[in-house]
């Protein structure tokens, strides 16, 4: 843990000046790619009953200045078949393709919306849609998905795990058994792979169906399909029972988590209240350490942000403020 306690002070945010326009959504799906570039799709375009949207855009270093920004590509260019607009889906990045995973599309105000089973793979190359041959065994929305192995994506829902699994032919979701204490009954979490050849993902936080925050951290291990309940560091500081924040690998042992919302004493009905907090969490065997890092100049507090790595930095996009209701499109860097 010495080199977390030295790295905890070095970390800074600045906001990035816009070269073109931003993604001002909030749960949108939004994974990075190998080479730089951050895959967003879909949203929620502004308060709650506004229209979700399935614009993709796509971050990238855009010259050898090392300018970034923005660039929202045409629905004409996606190909003919694409997924319908959608919030609280989830996405990975696998090879040269993106997997996006159902979601929800709220429809008109007073509707219950659809809630999506639908697998699409986005072509990095071409940038063109395909939907998977696969479906989700049933409709889901507010969950993650990690990618665990060279041909295997764990999906972690408030049911439990999924498993989608590639065997050189075709490609198969099934419910996938586990042994350990996980994140049962949980949605609204934060995860992250920690790590290419790892095969495990880490899932922060969250809430039950009855509204309980947890504080919770947990590691699975995909080679053993065995979860590990994290336990904090004697004597050190961690989150608060949170939902909605962002995560993103940073290394071996260390992701960062940012944002999301805890609630006052009277629950739902006193509204979320927004955190503004940037935790650098190392994890050793069994035991993790929570630290605030870059503790000024923070990009205020969010939920339903991205927060995803390419090369040395953290990029944060969109994301919605519960207090002043507003929809962000500042891109915001992380770096140290």
């Amino acid at each position: 843990f010495i080199l977390a306690s030295q790295q905890a002070s070095a970390w800074t945010w600045s906001s990035q000046a816009p070269i073109n326009s931003a993604p001002k959504v909030s749960g949108p799906a939004c994974s990075a790619a190998a080479d730089d570039r951050i895959i967003l799709f879909g949203g929620l375009t502004d308060l709650i009953g506004s229209p979700t949207t399935h614009d993709l855009w796509v971050y990238n270093k855009v010259n050898e200045n090392n300018d970034s920004g923005w660039e929202m590509i045409e629905r004409r260019k996606q190909g003919i078949s694409r997924p319908i607009p959608r919030m609280y889906a989830a996405s990975v990045v696998l090879d040269n393709s993106l997997f996006l995973f159902g979601g929800w599309n709220p429809g008109e105000p007073g509707s219950e919306g659809i809630f999506l089973d639908d697998v699409w793979r986005l072509s990095l190359k071409s940038m063109k849609w395909d939907r998977n041959e696969v479906s989700l065994p049933y409709p889901m929305s507010r969950h993650t998905a990690c990618t665990v192995g060279p041909d295997t994506i764990a999906i972690q829902t408030h049911k439990g795990l999924l498993n989608m699994s590639f065997d050189g032919r075709m490609w198969s979701i099934k419910e996938q058994p586990t042994i350990g204490e996980g994140p049962d009954g949980l949605s609204m979490c934060a995860s992250a792979s920690l790590g290419d050849d790892s095969g495990k993902m880490l899932v922060f936080g969250g809430s039950t169906k009855t509204q309980e925050l947890s504080s919770a951290a947990f590691v699975l291990d995909a080679k053993s399909w065995t979860w590990n309940k994290l336990q904090s560091k004697e004597g050190g500081e961690a989150p608060n029972p949170i939902a909605s924040s962002s995560a993103a690998f940073v290394n071996g042992n260390q992701c960062v988590v940012f944002g999301g919302a805890t609630l006052g004493s009277e629950g739902y009905a006193g509204g979320l209240i927004p955190q503004d907090d940037t935790w650098l969490c190392t994890i050793e065997d069994d035991l993790v350490e929570w630290q605030r890092i870059a503790t000024e100049g923070s990009p205020g507090g969010r939920v339903a942000a991205s927060l995803s790595a390419i090369d040395d930095e953290l990029i944060l996009q969109g994301g919605w403020d519960p207090v002043s209701k507003e929809t962000y499109d500042q891109t915001w860097v992380l770096k140290k």
